[in-house]
């Protein structure tokens, strides 16, 4: 990595985020880390079905100081595991008013992180398909190396679909010596 700036670790609390951050710390270690939750206001791009979920909820301030102190409960923890894993981490729960994947593009941008770390999720083919994928968004638009890594339990599925794959294509093509 050419870049000075920090590694922006997107980090969520859930065993992919935590799988990431391990990696990331293996591979790019004694860096500089932003560790950041992003969360969005109860009530920003709320608008659904015709209907304000905020015309329905009386007490949106108190959500959105649960919602924001959980994101610093999860900023806090990452960072934590990210300097126990020898990176000079800070913590970020940051606020949010557009996509996921634009506020992590935004902020790395912001920060001018030397790379995003991010967890990727399982999802079946036809599942990223209709919702499209964080990970993969901000893959796609990224102007900074991204390092994506999945969970031990995703990874270890995809090992196994991989394998089966391989297994069934060589029967295939191998089967009693001759192509098929």
């Amino acid at each position: 990595m050419d870049g000075d700036g920090p590694l922006l670790v997107c980090y969520d609390g859930s065993e992919g985020a935590r799988e990431a951050l391990e990696a990331a710390t293996r591979v790019l270690a004694s860096r500089e880390a932003v560790v950041a939750c992003y969360w969005q206001p109860f009530g920003v791009a709320t608008r659904r079905f015709a209907v304000d979920l905020l015309e329905l909820v009386q007490d949106a301030d108190s959500i959105n100081e649960r919602e924001e102190a959980q994101a610093r409960q999860l900023a806090d923890e990452g960072a934590e595991r990210a300097r126990a894993a020898g990176l000079d981490a800070e913590a970020a729960a940051v606020k949010i008013s557009t996509p996921i994947d634009e506020a992590i593009l935004n902020h790395a941008e912001d920060i001018d992180a030397a790379a995003i770390v991010l967890g990727s999720r399982s999802r079946s083919s036809l599942r990223s398909l209709i919702l499209g994928d964080v990970a993969n968004e901000v893959v796609q638009r990224a102007t900074r190396p991204v390092f994506v890594s999945p969970s031990s339990a995703l990874a270890r599925r995809r090992h196994e679909e991989l394998t089966r794959e391989l297994r069934d294509s060589d029967a295939t093509v191998t089967r009693g010596g001759q192509a098929h």
